[in-house]
């Protein structure tokens, strides 16, 4: 992608700071004019001001060419010092007007390419939200859509994601959110738990922000009472989470997930294990001053320390008190509509990052011994439904068992299991879509993990340029803004009005059926034949 493409989005932010807006066309009048106050002419949308009033003080944000963004906005008190590993806390209110014309801090995660964002960070004053809404005033209040971000609870911002675009065509306000990652978001560890149970600061800040966007949807034309979150991969996860989650009931009233569900929580007693063991490393093992001696060590030690370490939302009492699996399964979630799927070939985006990027794609003598460590005594029964014969490389093999087992076929049990309380379900299949990454890989990207994402922002995440779209895959785009943007506002994709798009019937009402989202032919397919090509028959047999 041209580089720019980049210096011409932050050339138009600095614009859009000093009060001109900036379309495709060029400057127009009125960005200024509208700041100061003066009046419309009779007729024209009413601009909407640049100045809101929030909760904690007056902020004022910037105008694009298509929205109006508030960046940079605090939710709450920055968890540092003696806030480290405790639900986060609301924050001061300010005096004058704060800007809120660039992100606020990533929070602190080791770079990587694979989070999107490549650079590391040792910032703990990370709780900001970024929010974006069309330029002019609507008729009605607007349905919010609060993103949270993936990045496998490592890494990720907010602010890589650019909600302008969906706001503006999906006619919605859009709120991304940081949250804390890794060891400071998800630590468990009994010195920490006179506060409560240690272990899920993130999922709580999370919850933070939603209760923030509650208190001010108004103040930027939203409605509190129609709020959707959504996600993707670890984002995904954490709005299943929430769904299961006792302490989110009320804070949203419909869900998004894309590619992640239903993926498990830690339990309480290996999320321990674990804490106890980067304490230990840390040189904080006794019990009576770990909480002191872990708040006391510099964020770099933390992220060198944590950084093989898995982490993510831990099963807690009041929190997430059981998985999100068997909070669907018994009914006990919090029962909002759910738009979910995943992408025809998640396993893709893995196993290019890990082995083929890195220079040694898997070999046909790798691939066997991949499949024996993963699945142990089920391996040879893996091999046998997968081959190396039926596929054009090992990575391709290797990249269908990743894709079947920890996407598809979950996700197929979430439909299953949440039909009650009304799901649309998706898979994203566009076999040819923008290559996002920058890498080449020796095979075929294929609709790899995250890939669904320029699709639903009409921006490619971190470098946040236009997708380079042919007219098919744009016409896609438009396809999938329309229908996560009617999901958000109505609880339906469809809209219940004229239809805009390919009709989406609803999971398991007059049969069990799949959207497929493709260029030129979008259009539900039996939930039988997805689960026929993705094996879902035999990793029902299957733990690994």
């Amino acid at each position: 992608m041209p580089r720019n493409h980049i210096a011409g989005g932050r050339f138009a932010r600095l614009l859009a700071a000093a009060g001109l807006t900036v379309t495709v066309a060029g400057f127009v009048p009125g960005g200024i004019a509208a700041a100061a106050g003066r009046p419309a002419p009779a007729g024209a949308a009413r601009v909407l001001p640049l100045i809101v009033r929030t909760s904690d003080g007056l902020i004022k944000g910037l105008r694009t060419g298509v929205a109006r963004e508030f960046l940079g906005v605090p939710y709450a008190a920055p968890p540092t010092g003696a806030l480290r590993w405790r639900p986060p806390r609301p924050g001061r209110p300010w005096r004058g007007v704060r800007a809120a014309t660039k992100p606020g801090s990533n929070c602190a995660q080791t770079g990587s390419i694979a989070t999107g964002v490549p650079a590391t960070s040792t910032a703990e004053n990370c709780l900001y939200l970024n929010v974006y809404t069309p330029l002019t005033a609507a008729h009605r209040r607007l349905p919010v859509m609060v993103w949270i971000h993936g990045g496998g609870f490592t890494g990720g911002a907010g602010s890589i994601y650019d909600g302008a675009v969906l706001a503006a065509r999906g006619h919605a306000i859009v709120v991304t959110i940081n949250y804390r990652l890794g060891a400071f978001g998800f630590l468990a560890l009994r010195a920490l738990d006179k506060m409560g149970p240690s272990g899920d600061y993130g999922l709580l800040d999370q919850q933070a922000a939603l209760r923030w966007v509650r208190r001010n949807a108004r103040a930027f034309g939203g409605d509190a009472r129609d709020v959707t979150i959504f996600g993707e991969s670890a984002g995904a996860a954490s709005v299943c989470a929430n769904m299961a989650s006792p302490a989110a009931a009320g804070l949203f009233q419909r869900a998004i997930a894309e590619s992640g569900c239903l993926l498990p929580a830690q339990t309480r007693a290996a999320a321990e294990k674990q804490g106890g063991t980067l304490a230990a490393g840390l040189g904080c093992a006794n019990p009576a001053t770990a909480a002191a001696c872990m708040r006391a060590k510099p964020v770099t030690a933390i992220l060198r320390a944590a950084g093989n370490l898995s982490w993510g939302p831990v099963l807690a009492a009041g929190i997430l008190p059981r998985q999100p699996a068997a909070a669907f399964a018994e009914g006990r979630y919090n029962r909002v509509p759910l738009l979910q799927g995943t992408n025809h070939d998640e396993g893709r985006f893995f196993v290019g990052l890990e082995f083929d990027a890195l220079g040694h794609p898997i070999t046909a003598a790798q691939y066997p011994a991949l499949i024996r460590a993963q699945f142990g005594a089920a391996a040879p029964a893996v091999l046998a439904h997968y081959p190396l014969r039926a596929y054009r490389s090992p990575d391709l093999a290797y990249s269908a068992v990743f894709t079947d087992s920890v996407f598809s076929c979950p996700a197929l049990t979430a439909d299953e299991l949440a039909a009650r309380s009304g799901v649309y379900a998706y898979e994203f299949s566009d076999p040819n879509p923008p290559n996002d990454f920058g890498i080449t890989f020796t095979f075929p990207l294929g609709a790899a993990h995250s890939t669904e994402l320029q699709y639903v922002f009409q921006k490619i995440p971190f470098l946040d340029v236009t997708p380079p779209f042919k007219p098919a895959q744009l016409a896609l785009s438009d396809q999938m803004i329309g229908y996560w943007t009617r999901f958000a506002a109505t609880g339906d994709p469809n809209g219940g009005r004229a239809r805009e798009a390919p009709y989406w019937p609803r999971f398991g009402h007059r049969g069990q059926r799949i959207q497929e989202l493709l260029p030129r032919a979008t259009a539900p397919e039996p939930a039988a034949a997805f689960a026929a090509f993705h094996k879902c028959g035999f990793w029902t047999t299957i733990e690994g």
